[in-house]
């Protein structure tokens, strides 16, 4: 599916960054967006998760040499999680340090789920709404993101009951779509927004990710990669029909894409004890031989080429995932690193990702009339997402 329209890019803060959305053979709309986001408070650093990591799979040197490796590889410094374990200081444990003792059920995973939604959540959309200004209750559809966890009701309820939303307001879960979702949730904001009538819409998007609830310790090559570079995160999205403002970006064109016969290449399924990640190990390959051609047939809609496109933010899915990108698509170390900060400070967080290397790079660019910027993420399936953005 493409959906094509317009919008417009300011930067407010280094903390945050707005967009103006127009939608093209309609009355002049501008969609506004505020984006923020928010992280839990423990911190751990590559090596201590490393080190901890061999203890639970049992220390065996074979296991050990894997999990050096995935973390020597991996891009990442530290990850925020919501799990206490990760401060060494305190004596509360999400996991048992003794392996010989049942790592919590889904159950268990999921309230310590819901209590984290819930918080993370508000803090984001706190921040959305001060810098604004808008009224809670102006909000008239709510888009949800997460692959994470479930919970009915959700920290959609939440946002609506804690922060003053209204009780009218509509509601859209995308879950269980993996690191992509948020994009996908780009294409739900303009749509709930051209719905409008003509009258002013306000819709607001929540990606909330909380892959640390989700460690498995028996010592295969996907639970180590997956252990060694998920974590936690928040992002929200404030989008307004906002009259007055100038517009600095456009955004031109979303595209969407299922890779076919590679459901084997990334998948998400639900266990007893948590969620289980599969990663192949040839998804760095795939990408810059399967999905790098496919994006430049999407950016070719335009008549554009990779070398035409001044900044781009590739979803942070591990070291090997932006190289290859950059492989492929011939970018510069400099249009890439909005990606690899976020990797190394937070590690991949699966859909909220994307939000926090658009406001990565928002803080440190102002694009002008005749710069493009491509966002792409990939999700199971193998499925990608890809949202061009012009300056205007």
């Amino acid at each position: 599916m493409v959906v094509n329209f317009l919008c417009a890019l300011k930067p407010l803060a280094a903390d945050g960054a707005v967009l103006y959305l127009e939608a093209p053979g309609e009355r002049r709309v501008r969609l506004f967006i505020h984006v923020a986001t928010a992280s839990p408070p423990y911190v751990v650093s590559q090596q201590r998760a490393a080190e901890e990591l061999k203890r639970r799979m049992g220390e065996r040197p074979a296991v050990a040499r894997m999990i050096d490796a995935a973390a020597s590889r991996s891009g990442i410094e530290t990850r925020s999680v919501v799990v206490p374990d990760a401060d060494p200081s305190t004596a509360t444990r999400f996991y048992s340090p003794d392996p010989t003792v049942p790592s919590p059920d889904t159950k268990q995973r999921m309230m310590m789920y819901k209590k984290w939604a819930n918080t993370l959540s508000v803090a984001a959309v706190t921040d959305v709404l001060k810098v604004t200004g808008l009224e809670p209750s102006s909000i008239n559809r709510l888009i949800t993101v997460s692959c994470t966890g479930f919970s009915a009701p959700n920290f959609d309820h939440h946002l609506i009951s804690t922060l003053g939303l209204s009780p009218g307001v509509q509601r859209t879960h995308i879950g269980f779509m993996g690191c992509a979702a948020t994009l996908v949730g780009f294409t739900s904001v303009l749509e709930s927004l051209r719905n409008g009538g003509g009258e002013r819409r306000t819709t607001l998007l929540v990606s909330v990710e909380l892959c640390s609830l989700h460690l498995q310790t028996e010592p295969t090559r996907d639970n180590i990669l997956a252990n060694m570079i998920f974590a936690d995160g928040c992002g929200a999205a404030l989008f307004s029909t906002a009259e007055g403002i100038p517009a600095q970006a456009r955004i031109v064109e979303t595209s969407s894409h299922i890779f076919p016969a590679s459901t084997e290449f990334m998948g998400w399924e639900i266990g007893n004890h948590g969620f289980e990640m599969m990663l192949s190990s040839q998804l760095p390959e795939i990408i810059e031989q399967q999905a790098v051609p496919v994006a430049k047939q999407m950016i070719g809609r335009l008549g554009l080429s990779p070398e035409r496109i001044r900044y781009w933010a590739l979803h942070p899915g591990g070291r090997a995932i932006i190289d290859a990108l950059q492989a492929g698509l011939q970018l510069t170390d400099e249009q890439t690193e909005p990606s690899r900060a976020v990797l190394r400070q937070y590690g991949n967080m699966s859909s909220a990702s994307i939000l926090f290397v658009l406001k990565e790079l928002f803080s440190r660019s102002r694009m002008q009339a005749d710069d493009w910027l491509c966002a792409i993420a990939f999700g199971p399936g193998l499925s990608m997402e890809l949202v061009l953005m012009k300056g205007s």
